[in-house]
């Protein structure tokens, strides 16, 4: 069976538009991707109103979806709520299946429902059955190479053809190796999971960053051991496409940076994905730039990168923008002789440097940096990880203290 490769739309947040899901789907099948899964958490009908009936439109919107792109199919998520009968399952999601949906997904992530592994297991089969189409299932422990008794009843009496969902050693991963994938089909009786890459997304804790870098940390050696891979991208679609092109190249063996390169210079975005990196990201600037970047990085054009890839990077762009600028005033006051213009100029940049670094738009590498570096242990509950928060310095403000000292 050929390796899925595409993107499950499932972060928290504003989901995204009609037309960025079409387009995502050109995307998919312009670079070999082959799935696209609906299920953005703020969907009401996908999770707080499992219930209600999807709307004429939202019907309307599937079948675009299911027909946009020969080869790339489109699956509905549903997280059904703790008192779901099978019969209701099966009733929401019909609509769906008869607008010509391609695969059906039933997420049980992030709910306190260790107890209801027997449950999911049973739903998950009765949809399998009931529509004969793929059928994915995000268990609720589905982080982690351990097991646990929920994964143990979980897998017990499961469809072989049902893929099971896991995100890696981590929510969050920075890698994901040989032995990651090992351990999970340990615990899974074998099962090639069916990887949700929690990236590029940037919710929850993560939404002072942007995630603009190339797909990188997965040994290639897994695509043998795996059913296949769907990145999670951010609420910024097309922002996110220069990561899910990278990931695209990786699941068909290609160069993931020279995929990543070509799409970021398309969307005229390899500045800012330098200016949003952290130091140990592939795209990382260096520690100490020439003049001629920060000045590239000053002239941003604000408002045609908005126009291109949406309004709600700006306040990156503008962060990023002003930060260069203030990295300038930095290199110029290091040029000054010592005087009253000199201390004049430095009482000016500290204050300026003071409020740059309280905008909710982390740049340059700054920090905190918080991620849910959290895993499953073996009774299926969260454990948070130290690299969970790492603490740097912003190139930014490097410059400044060492101009300032």
């Amino acid at each position: 069976m050929a390796l899925i490769a595409g993107v499950i739309e499932g972060f928290y947040g504003p989901p995204w538009s009609h037309a960025d899901r079409l387009a995502t789907i050109d995307l998919l099948a312009e670079n070999s991707g082959n799935w696209y899964v609906w299920a953005p958490k703020a969907a009401p009908r996908h999770r707080v109103a499992w219930r209600e009936p999807f709307t004429p439109d939202e019907i309307g919107e599937f079948g675009d979806l299911a027909g946009c792109r020969d080869g790339v199919g489109v699956s509905v998520g549903l997280t059904p709520g703790p008192d779901a009968t099978t019969d209701e399952v099966i009733a929401k999601l019909r609509s769906a299946v008869d607008a010509g949906v391609q695969g059906l997904t039933l997420c049980f992530d992030d709910v306190p429902e260790l107890d209801a592994a027997s449950r999911h297991r049973d739903l998950a089969n009765a949809v399998r059955r009931a529509f004969g189409l793929p059928v994915g299932l995000v268990p609720t422990h589905y982080a982690g190479g351990v097991s646990s008794p929920y994964l143990e009843r979980l897998i017990d009496g499961l469809d072989p053809e049902v893929l099971v969902m896991w995100t890696g050693s981590h929510v969050v991963c920075d890698t994901i190796t040989v032995d990651d994938v090992n351990a999970r089909r340990n615990a899974t009786d074998d099962r090639p999971p069916l990887i949700w890459d929690n990236t590029p997304v940037n919710d929850a804790l993560m939404t002072e960053a942007l995630h603009l870098g190339p797909y990188s940390g997965r040994d290639a050696e897994i695509r043998s051991s795996i059913a296949g891979v769907l990145v999670n991208p951010m609420e910024f679609a097309r922002a996110s496409w220069p990561t899910i092109v990278s990931a695209l190249a990786w699941c068909r063996g290609g160069d993931t940076i020279t995929a990543w390169s070509g799409e970021i210079d398309r969307l005229g975005l390899r500045r800012l994905a330098e200016a949003t990196a952290f130091p140990d990201d592939e795209h990382w600037p260096g520690a100490r730039p020439e003049r001629a970047w920060w000045s590239e990085v000053a002239a941003l054009d604000a408002d045609a990168i908005t126009a291109w890839v949406g309004d709600g990077v700006r306040r990156w762009v503008d962060a990023a923008r002003d930060g260069a600028a203030l990295a300038l005033r930095a290199l110029d006051l290091a040029a000054l002789d010592a005087g009253e213009r000199r201390a004049l100029a430095q009482f000016g940049l500290a204050v300026a440097a003071r409020e740059w670094e309280r905008r909710p738009a982390l740049t340059f590498g700054g920090g905190p940096r918080i991620r849910p570096v959290a895993t499953n242990d073996e009774a299926g509950r969260f454990v948070m990880d130290p690299r969970s928060v790492s603490w740097s310095t912003s190139l930014v403000a490097d410059l400044v203290r060492r101009t300032l000292a």
